[in-house]
This record gives C-alpha cells, sequence and structure tokens, in this order.
C-alpha cells in the first residue's frame, strides 16, 4: 500500500501537521506542492494534501483537484490549516469555496496560527497601518495593537489529528 502527503506550508503551521503525521503513518511519503510530479497519483493508495485556507480557499487545492481524474478511485483527505474557528458553517463556506461538493474526497479543518513576520514586508506595513487606524478608532495604545505583529500565535493542536487519522485506520484495516 502506497500513501502520499503533498503540502505547501507558508508560515510553518501547516507543516507541523505534516510532520507529525510522518511519525503516526508509517511509510508515508511527504512532498512539498511544488515538487509533486503530479502524473505519478495514479500509482497511491492513499492520498493526502495540506495547505493553509486563505480566505476560505485551500492553498494549491486547485492545481492539485486538476488531476483529479489521474486519483479519483483513491481514497483523498484534505486537511486545511487557519486561523479562524472552526465551525460547521466555516467547513461549508471552505466546501463552497474550494467546489469540493463536485468531488469525493474527505475534509479536515484544523487549527493553525498566525504569524506577520512570515508575511511579506509590503503586507506587514499595510497590516500594520490597518492595526494603527484600529488602534485610534478603539482609543488602545499604538503599541499595544502593533505587539500583535510581533507576537506569532499558534494555535495548533496535534490531538485535532485524530478524527483523520481514525478514519484512515479504519480504511487501512478493511484493505481498501
Amino acid at each position: 500500500m502506497k500513501q502520499i502527503l503533498i503540502y505547501q506550508s507558508k508560515t510553518g503551521y501547516t507543516k507541523k501537521y505534516v510532520d507529525c503525521l510522518s511519525r503516526r503513518i508509517a511509510d508515508l511519503e511527504i512532498v512539498e506542492a511544488k515538487k509533486m510530479k503530479w502524473r505519478e497519483l495514479k500509482n497511491y493508495d492513499f492520498i493526502f494534501y495540506g495547505a493553509p485556507l486563505r480566505n476560505n480557499k485551500i492553498l494549491g487545492l486547485d492545481k492539485f483537484l486538476k488531476h483529479y481524474e489521474k486519483f479519483k478511485d483513491k481514497n483523498i483527505f484534505i486537511f486545511a490549516t487557519g486561523f479562524e474557528p472552526i465551525s460547521d458553517s466555516k467547513k461549508e463556506n471552505v466546501i463552497l469555496a474550494n467546489a469540493l461538493n463536485y468531488y469525493h474526497v474527505r475534509l479536515y479543518l484544523l487549527p493553525g496560527g498566525l504569524n506577520f513576520s512570515k508575511f511579506p514586508k509590503v503586507l506587514q506595513k499595510i497590516i500594520a497601518k490597518g492595526l494603527k487606524e484600529e488602534a485610534k478608532k478603539q482609543n488602545l495604545p499604538e503599541e499595544q495593537v502593533l505587539n500583535r505583529i510581533d507576537n506569532p500565535i499558534d494555535m495548533t493542536d496535534m490531538n485535532s489529528l485524530d478524527k483523520m487519522l481514525d478514519v484512515y485506520h479504519a480504511l487501512v484495516l478493511k484493505g481498501k
């Protein structure tokens, strides 16, 4: 049984889950999406794709799903990390934004984090300007609000992988 995990990670939160999965699933091949040879997906029984969420879109998922015909009969697990709270309505928005209702895949939303220092400098300046304006509106000290930029927020929780792993192990036991 061959299995692969393809991923993108911009700020490192998705990569934390990838590293955990590599320890919890034996013989899991790990490949960054930009290095993936998409034609090879047909050779795998289990395919995992993980990436961050941006405005309900899973980064790079459209490129991954462009090759869906090559692996549509495989077990496909998609996970996305984000900063927003996870809820049924959030999951529905992600499904709709990524057109996942047209594919036979399993979707898992995982808590990620926020690290402004990993953003491009131009974006950091735009965010800082917005935070300064917000501080003025709320009569807060500017330093207090700008402190959000300097202090990353990490909400990753490796236990949140348990549901996905339970489904994976059940399928392996059934020999699917």
